[in-house]
Order: C-alpha cells, then sequence, then structure tokens
C-alpha cells in the first residue's frame, strides 16, 4: 500500500509541476519503521486494477479496496491531472459501518 501512495504522489508531482508535492513525496518516503523493510512491497504495474485497504477502526478491521481511474492525452495538460480515487467496501461487516 506505501508504495502505491508514494507511486500516485510521485505521478501527481511530476504533471503537476508542484514542488511542495515533491517536497511532501520525498518526507514520506524517508520514513522507517523499526523492523519493517518498506521498500518490500509489491508497486501496482498498468495490469492492476484494485489495491487491498485494511484500516483499523478500534476493535474492528475495516475491509476496503481502491481503484484509481487517471485520464489525459498528450494536448490536454489540465485533464492529464485529474485522478478519481474510490473506495468500496470489502466485506458486509465492512458496507455496513460505512453506511452507518
Amino acid at each position: 500500500m506505501r508504495a502505491h501512495l508514494l507511486q500516485q504522489l510521485r505521478r501527481q508531482a511530476e504533471v503537476s509541476g508542484d514542488g511542495r508535492l515533491a517536497e511532501l513525496h520525498d518526507e514520506l518516503a524517508s520514513y522507517t519503521y523499526p523492523g519493517v523493510d518498506l521498500n518490500v512491497a509489491h508497486v501496482p504495474g498498468p495490469g492492476d486494477i484494485l489495491v487491498p485497504l485494511r484500516i483499523a477502526a478500534g476493535d474492528r478491521v475495516l475491509s476496503m479496496f481502491t481503484t484509481i481511474a487517471t485520464f489525459g492525452t498528450p494536448v490536454d495538460v489540465t485533464v492529464s491531472e485529474l485522478a478519481i480515487e474510490t473506495f468500496w467496501p470489502s466485506d458486509e461487516e465492512t458496507a455496513a459501518v460505512l453506511r452507518g
């Protein structure tokens, strides 16, 4: 998940030319956690459609999946910066919590 989010942030920084996004990417990429190799992760490729997401919420674990749609053409810079990310529940318990 970390690699996926960093990849999206890097893409947004490159497409927009926004230095603040590039700085945010570099800061987040520098974070480390003791005993965890954060560089060992699956980076979604063009054939990947869904990314799983699990969030601890109190004594529950909410299970969702996310997908990102990006648009763009070589001549339309505004549209090439557009990305729509959606989150969907992966199970009935998560769906019920999100509806409530």
